[in-house]
């Protein structure tokens, strides 16, 4: 009954979006070419709704913000500032708001939701697949969304993949916002492990010596006791982060194709089993009491005890270094951005990482009667900011505002641009039961990769083959 009953609400979606798409009356409806004088452009008064609902998905609140900048900020200021130059050249109103709501909800009351949106792409694969979002191809006239520079590459963009087309942008030419959505990182206290009487890690990863063995005997050294309690802990982690950086730091990946186009799990390689099999040893093994076991899930308080020293390093989203949700940097001094300690299989230097959603996500609404309008306002606006025009730029103010040392800037930097999608949130989850088995269970690996067949061939059925049609038919062979 259930299940009838979600497909009759998707029917009702789908039918009221249709119609809200055949019936809205375009409000504007002037025709753009490459040679249009933009400064000619009136939007007669317009008003345009841009909506930010953002959400840390794992509990923590965002700050007040504007257009995803925390108030009374640098790039708060200069973003309000690029709107009003853009309300007073083209005649129009941007009404900005945070206040939350529904997307699917009110659409399907036949409701105007935003003309922009603003917000994570936890499930831009439902929202796309029920026509809720414009397929961003479809306003090419307006934007162009190949500009990988300005609107982010097809790597970053695969969360907001669906069919033939792509539903979401990011503002990958703002400095801070589209780089606190990777993770995870390894992060370092190098206070805490220069007390430890630790090597610096920056200087293993610096000398090409940043392996499997190395990072174990500095789990060793950092695990440091008084009495029968640990004063600090080697690791303090979420296992999943944990498991799925391991994993990608053999060279192995959820999502892998082969020579023929075919989409397999590259969990199922020999990569990927001897990268298993170091985890067991961390997690269960050797170097078991290197862990904090405090909390290793909730990622909210796996950070505050790495803040409060209790460990000296810890596998975190990026989105807790710096930005509204940025405790990290709110809390502590000298900390290290590192790529995952590599395995054999891999070049030492490798860098990679993984995400599961783009925090900053920028899409239209299909119940916006103005969707052009929006397309060019949006397309104006995430123009680079003064100041910041190009990516030495925002790098430049990156490392001097955020980061303790220039090394660790170019380590961001090269994991942020390897950035791997991991489907977590598209596939309910199901796509990291083979990680966090690993740390939950004592089984064989063997038996944990054959019980785990079913449902890793049904997340690549269901999800992963038609999120990744939109990049054969979006990127190949244009």
């Amino acid at each position: 009954m259930k299940t009838v009953c979600r497909i009759l609400a998707l029917m009702l979606i789908l039918s009221l979006a249709a119609g809200c798409a055949q019936s809205a009356e375009e409000a504007f409806d002037l025709n753009f070419s490459s040679s249009s004088d933009e400064s000619a452009l009136d939007f007669n008064g317009l008003e345009l709704l841009y909506r930010i609902n953002l959400d840390s998905g794992n509990g923590v609140d965002s700050t007040e913000n504007y257009l995803g900048y925390t108030l009374n900020t640098e790039f708060s200021d200069l973003a309000m500032q690029r709107v009003r130059d853009l309300e007073n050249r083209y005649k129009f109103k941007l009404n900005v708001t945070n206040d939350t709501a529904d997307l699917v909800n009110m659409t399907a009351g036949g409701l105007r939701f935003a003309d922009i949106f603003l917000s994570p792409s936890f499930n831009f694969f439902a929202w796309s697949k029920a026509g809720l979002l414009t397929g961003i191809s479809t306003l090419s006239e307006y934007i162009d969304y190949r500009d990988s520079e300005k609107w982010g590459s097809p790597l970053i963009l695969e969360s907001m993949f669906y069919g033939n087309d792509v539903y979401g942008l990011t503002p990958n030419a703002w400095p801070e916002q589209n780089y606190t959505s990777f993770g995870y990182p390894l992060i370092a206290n190098v206070d805490l492990i220069m007390t430890n009487g630790a090597l610096n890690p920056r200087e293993l990863v610096e000398e090409g010596v940043w392996v499997w063995d190395t990072f174990t005997q500095e789990l060793e050294k950092n695990t440091v006791m008084e009495g029968s309690t640990a004063r600090s802990y080697g690791l303090v982690t979420s296992y999943p982060y944990f498991a799925q950086m391991m994993i990608l730091s053999n060279g192995a990946r959820f999502a892998e194709r082969d020579e023929d186009g075919n989409y397999y799990c590259g969990y199922y390689t020999p990569q990927a089993m001897r990268a298993m099999e170091m985890i067991r040893e961390i997690w269960y093994g050797k170097y078991e009491h290197t862990v904090m076991r405090d909390e290793v899930y909730y990622s909210e308080v796996v950070m505050r005890n790495f803040t409060s020293e209790h460990g000296a390093y810890a596998f975190l989203p990026t989105h807790f270094l710096f930005g509204v949700y940025g405790e990290v940097a709110m809390n502590l001094d000298n900390f290290a951005i590192l790529p995952t300690p590599t395995g054999p299989d891999v070049p030492v230097g490798y860098m990679s990482s993984v995400h599961h959603t783009m925090y900053y996500t920028i899409s239209f609404p299909i119940s916006s009667s103005s969707t052009d309008a929006a397309a060019t306002v949006v397309n104006e606006i995430y123009e680079p900011l003064p100041g910041f025009e190009t990516k030495d730029d925002i790098k430049s103010y990156m490392s001097r505002n955020y980061f303790f040392d220039e090394r660790d800037a170019d380590v961001f930097f090269e994991l942020f641009e390897n950035s791997y999608y991991n489907y977590d949130y598209t596939t309910g989850f199901e796509s990291r039961r083979i990680p966090e088995g690993l740390c939950t269970s004592n089984r064989a690996l063997s038996e944990l990769l054959t019980s785990n067949e079913p449902i890793i061939e049904k997340c690549f059925t269901e999800y992963v083959n038609p999120t990744l049609s939109a990049y054969t038919a979006l990127f190949e062979g244009n």
